[in-house]
């Protein structure tokens, strides 16, 4: 063992201070946090160490993204608008699903999963009734996401679902992306923003 540093970098710039350690330095050097560095992009992240001697080394990321990129291959398309971006509390309002087939082929069980503010509560008679219609094949609620199954969809097939939601907890919310895929390729998905609310007080 050798005293010496370690310096970390992001894009070819110094991230933070050098870490200095010593011959008798015990357990896991830490290094400083450069998430602040860490814009939307590419990014190129170095470790050097001046001196010293070698030494194992692990890194570990974890991130978040509010909305994943849609991939080209997505064969189903999805919009999803909420009608109203302020809402009394108990009062109703609609998130409309725009579904697609993009392809020039009918398409095997698509599905759509969308994103609910928190606050929002969906109607689960509405959701029966888009079932008796015709409008859905099945639905699921799973936390704050409504999942929408249909067992096909003919080719270039567009049409919108409404959703039925009742303002009951006053706050402002984002909910969760929306996504579209087919159930056997879920690793295609396109992608829509999460929906924003403002509930206020009667």
């Amino acid at each position: 063992k050798a005293p010496g540093r370690i310096l970390l970098s992001v894009d070819g710039r110094t991230a933070g201070a050098p870490l200095a350690f010593t011959a008798s330095n015990q357990g896991a050097l830490v290094l400083p946090d450069f998430t602040s560095q860490l814009v939307p992009g590419k990014h190129t992240v170095a470790l050097k160490m001046e001196d010293g001697s070698s030494m194992p080394f692990s890194i570990s990321i974890k991130y978040n993204n509010l909305l994943p990129d849609s991939a080209k291959e997505a064969q189903v398309g999805l919009q999803v608008v909420l009608k109203d971006a302020q809402v009394q509390e108990g009062n109703v309002t609609e998130a409309v699903v725009s579904i697609a087939n993009e392809s020039d082929q009918a398409i095997p069980t698509p599905v759509a999963i969308v994103g609910i503010p928190g606050g929002l509560e969906v109607r689960h008679d509405q959701l029966k009734e888009l079932v008796k219609s015709g409008k859905i094949d099945a639905y699921e609620v799973i936390g704050r996401e409504v999942v929408l199954y249909w067992r096909y969809l003919k080719a270039k097939n567009k049409f919108d679902v409404p959703l039925s939601l009742v303002a009951a907890i006053p706050g402002s919310y984002t909910g969760p992306a929306s996504r579209a895929y087919l159930y056997y390729t879920d690793e295609f998905k396109n992608w829509a923003p999460g929906l924003k609310v403002n509930i206020t007080r009667r």
